[in-house]
C-alpha cells in the first residue's frame, strides 16, 4: 500500500508550508512482531522522500508506546532503492517515554573532503 502512494509535491508543500510542517510521515501499523514500513515526505525542507527518519520513528513509537506496543522495526528506503531499518524502543517512566533508538548503515561510497587551512 505504502509504495503506491505518489505524492504531488507542490500540492504537499504548500499543505506543509500553510500549517508550519517539515512533511508527512505515512506508516502501516505494525505486525504482532512490530514490524511496520513507512515513507517520510519532505518537500519543504528540500527532500522529496527520506531514504530513513528517526525523528518521525521515534514519534510513531512514543504515539504507540499509549496502546501497550513498546518495540518497533520500521522499514523505509525500499522504494529509492536504498533500503533501512529503524528500531525504537519505548519505556514509560516517571519523567515521561524514553525512545532508544537504532539502525544500521552501510558505506555507499567514500567522498575525500578537502583540508581546511
Amino acid at each position: 500500500m505504502l509504495a503506491g502512494l505518489r505524492p504531488d509535491f507542490t500540492a504537499l508543500r504548500h499543505a506543509c508550508d500553510r500549517y508550519g510542517l517539515l512533511g508527512c510521515y505515512a506508516y502501516s501499523i505494525p505486525d504482532a512482531d512490530g514490524r511496520a514500513a513507512a515513507r517520510m515526505f519532505a518537500p519543504s525542507i528540500g527532500v522529496p522522500e527520506d531514504v530513513a527518519n528517526a525523528n518521525s520513528t521515534a514519534c510513531l513509537a512514543a504515539y504507540l508506546a499509549d496502546q501497550g506496543v513498546t518495540g518497533i522495526a520500521v522499514d523505509m528506503g525500499d522504494h529509492l532503492g536504498h533500503p533501512s531499518t529503524i528500531i525504537a524502543n519505548a519505556r514509560r517512566s516517571a519523567s515521561g517515554t524514553l525512545i532508544r533508538l537504532g539502525g544500521a548503515a552501510g558505506i555507499a561510497r567514500a567522498v575525500r573532503l578537502p583540508r581546511l587551512g
